[in-house]
């Protein structure tokens, strides 16, 4: 007699989860694949269907692969095979009629702060001929032009002129446009638009008088409307693992629904009525946050995990959260690819399988509410770590304290904020009341960001390599393994949460790292630069800070600096200069050596900001500046070719960057920024000495590389500060050959961590943080 998938004595089925992974992966066919292949694919699993219909779960699965792919196919040749696509493939300009959805600020573009958002062209007209079109944009906005298209209301229908470009054949555009003239409004926002812009901006007005950090953060935990977080306090709920708080996910609405079935069951609606009042609130929710794809998810999930928390035992929760699989890809393929999707329903089966079981042990000794306010967030990370490991290079050992200590927060902010945001179009003043009320516990959490980040042993670095991450996903299944085991013993609950404790008081290295006599350390900041030239025992010279605070905050605890009495600032662009708060935390900052160009504006306020009593220095070629056994030059520093240029121009800003030469005892180091060839030539021409032993390779090794400026400085190591699955193709090849050939060997922080350089009797000694 065969047997069934459902396992004896228990509730667990595992069909619906099979079916639900053949539909992601032909989900993710589709959209990836070429027509032709794709309906090859499809037409090879349904005769492999056919002949296998005597077993119906096999069949099942070749079918539901063969339909999503299907479908994803279509949906992706109507994307990319349109005149748009083609326009877009030429790089064509053209005046556009669009209607803009909602967009963000993105401060990781070189060139300064970006407003990115999608569009629905409704009109293109380009090289003679007009066409009348429904396919997606991703626009962007900068400059001059960043804060017209950032106010203009959402839902607008506008014409502009427009410079198209490709995107990835798995994007799910048909085009990169890039706004090269101020929005003509051709149509105000439609009446459901116009509502949730209503009450959006309600809810902005009602916590404008908050201090900063709440007043920006409140509308992120309700709507996720992040466009007034600051910079740095978006750096710290990220080392914090706080980051899911301020994404539109499926916490968000099982708070949300949590309160209302509560409120509901104490005002006496019951039954379907409240079921009722459920749905509406779902509804409310996926308005009030645009209606987007994302959002769907995020309601799918939240219903998902409510109802497996609530109601539903593991084995239905994981039929629910299969269904809502199938669903959403078939909906939207390309969710299939999104890595918002894939922590979705990780956090969701984690909470599933784990939560409500180790709530039940933390029970026995623990206040209910505790126990799953711990169970809770632990599930969700152990589930979600390897994911997020993969894309940040590190462990967050501080996230599971910080959701612990923020979960009780999270719910009245939230239920507070949703209640502010609805009374802002009826009762101002009420609005402004709950707006307060919300906000207070938001500051809190601002708090817990802060203490959290405050660690030294925040955030463990972890290898992103395919053994590394293997090794994650046994040691989380270890951890879920033994955790209802530790949770049943107080006593070993108590001890592991000291040890926890202690671990983050301490920075966390390697084995034999820092290096005992290191002189200059490459950190890894991801996709950017910061390096370290040794000035004292507790004392650094730093040059730029790499695109994020925590990073350089991280690298300058493990080398044990306290001191610095000089920041250079080679130029302003983000992946340099954004993490200068960072360098700031708990550290004496004496003086800031900076070219004189202040753009990006953005971020040379944002630099201004965590330095405002430093004196600052403008650089020029000749300037010489020296700490303790530090001695930094600036070789050469090409003008700004035409002042006042916008923040888009971000090749001229590379070439204004500063070319120093620094000098420790027994080494010599070449350190240009982000220069191109032009800059390059230019340092060349001034005929100074360029040579050095050790060479940071310009612009994270991008291919504009001038090979006599490379050869000119004969160095035996070469650094490339870069962060992996950048977007930019760095290093390139071409660059890697052309250093290679001069005879350095390279060192790269994507690969080898933060890289530290020491002049020993025999030559150079570089010791990584991890091993390539």
């Amino acid at each position: 007699m065969p047997t069934s998938p459902r396992a004896s004595g228990s509730d667990i089925d595992y069909r619906p989860p099979l079916l639900a992974l053949a539909a992601w992966l032909g989900a993710w066919l589709g959209t990836g694949l070429s027509p032709l292949i794709a309906l090859l694919g499809i037409a090879v699993a349904g005769l492999f269907a056919a002949l296998l219909r005597r077993r119906p779960l096999i069949a099942a699965v070749a079918i539901t692969l063969a339909c999503c792919a299907g479908l994803a196919t279509l949906h992706s040749w109507s994307v990319h095979s349109n005149p748009v696509a083609e326009l877009a493939n030429d790089g064509a300009v053209v005046v556009a009629d669009l209607e803009v959805h909602q967009g963000q600020l993105s401060d990781s573009s070189p060139g300064g702060p970006t407003w990115i958002a999608t569009a629905r062209l409704v009109a293109v007209e380009g090289r003679g001929q007009l066409w009348q079109s429904g396919a997606e944009l991703r626009v962007s906005a900068t400059g001059a032009l960043l804060d017209v298209w950032e106010e203009l209301p959402v839902g607008s229908t506008v014409r502009a002129t427009v410079k198209l470009g490709p995107t990835d054949p798995i994007d799910q555009v048909s085009g990169w446009g890039s706004l090269r003239s101020p929005p003509t409004v051709l149509a105000d926002p439609g009446p459901v638009d116009a509502a949730v812009n209503h009450v959006r901006a309600g809810l902005r007005t009602a916590v404008a008088g908050l201090p900063e950090e709440p007043r920006g953060l409140l509308p992120g935990l309700v709507l996720g409307d992040t466009l007034q977080m600051p910079s740095t306090l978006v750096a710290e709920f990220t080392v914090a693992g706080l980051t899911h708080l301020t994404a539109v996910s499926g916490a968000n609405l099982m708070l949300l629904l949590a309160a209302v079935y509560w409120l509901g069951g104490r005002l006496g609606v019951l039954g379907w009525w409240r079921r009722g009042l459920g749905l509406l609130t779902v509804a409310a929710f996926v308005v009030l946050c645009r209606g987007e794809p994302s959002v769907l998810r995020a309601a799918a999930m939240g219903l998902v995990g409510l109802a497996a928390l609530g109601w539903a035992s593991a084995g239905q929760g994981l039929r629910y959260l299969s269904w809502a699989i199938v669903g959403l890809v078939m909906f939207d393929p390309w969710l299939s690819r999104s890595v918002g999707f894939v922590l979705s329903v990780l956090a969701s089966a984690g909470i599933i399988w784990w939560a409500r079981r180790w709530s039940k042990v933390l029970a026995t000794w623990l206040p209910g509410w505790l126990a799953e306010a711990i169970a809770v967030p632990i599930a969700a990370q152990l589930a979600t770590q390897p994911v997020v490991t993969a894309i940040s290079g590190q462990v967050s050992v501080v996230g599971v304290l910080a959701n612990l200590v923020a979960a009780p927060l999270v719910g009245p902010a939230t239920v507070l904020g949703f209640a502010a945001a609805g009374l802002s179009v009826i009762v101002p003043p009420a609005a402004v009341a709950l707006g307060w009320a919300g906000g207070g516990f938001a500051q809190v959490l601002c708090w817990v960001a802060h203490a959290a980040t405050a660690f030294p042993g925040a955030a463990v670095t972890w290898p992103a390599s395919p053994a590394g991450l293997a090794l994650l996903v046994v040691g989380c299944g270890v951890l879920s393994l033994a955790a209802p085991l530790m949770w049943a013993r107080p006593w070993l609950s108590v001890l592991v949460g000291l040890a926890l404790v202690f671990a983050l008081i301490r920075a966390p290295s390697v084995p034999g790292w820092p290096a005992k006599d290191w002189l200059v350390v490459s950190c890894d900041v991801g996709q950017g630069d910061a390096t370290v030239l040794r000035a004292g025992p507790d004392a650094a010279v730093v040059v730029d800070t790499g695109p994020d605070p925590a990073l350089v905050d991280r690298c300058l605890s493990q080398l044990g600096i306290t001191r610095v009495p000089w920041l250079i600032l080679t130029h302003l662009h983000a992946d340099h200069a954004a993490g200068v708060a960072g360098v700031a935390r708990g550290r004496r900052v004496e003086r800031l050596l900076y070219s004189g160009v202040e753009t990006p504006t953005g971020n040379w306020r944002e630099a201004l900001a965590a330095l405002p009593e430093v004196p600052r220095v403008v650089a020029g070629p000749g300037t010489v500046i020296g700490a303790g056994q530090v001695r930094v030059q600036v070789l050469s520093r090409r003008p700004l070719l035409a002042p006042g240029v916008d923040d888009q121009d971000s090749s001229e800003e590379n070439d204004s960057s500063l070319v120093m030469r620094a000098e420790l005892p027994g080494l010599r180091v070449v350190l240009a920024g982000d220069v191109e060839p032009a800059g390059q030539d230019a340092a060349l021409a001034t005929g100074a000495d360029l040579s050095a032993q050790v060479l940071l390779v310009p612009h994270h090794g991008s291919a504009r590389q001038s090979e006599g400026f490379l050869r000119s400085i004969g160095a035996s190591v070469a650094l490339i500060s870069v962060g992996a699955h950048n977007d930019y193709g760095h290093p390139a090849a071409r660059t890697l050959s052309t250093v290679g050939s001069t005879g350095a060997r390279v060192f790269r922080t994507d690969r080898n961590g933060a890289i530290a350089v020491a002049s020993g009797p025999d030559g150079l000694l570089v010791t990584t943080q991890r091993p390539s």
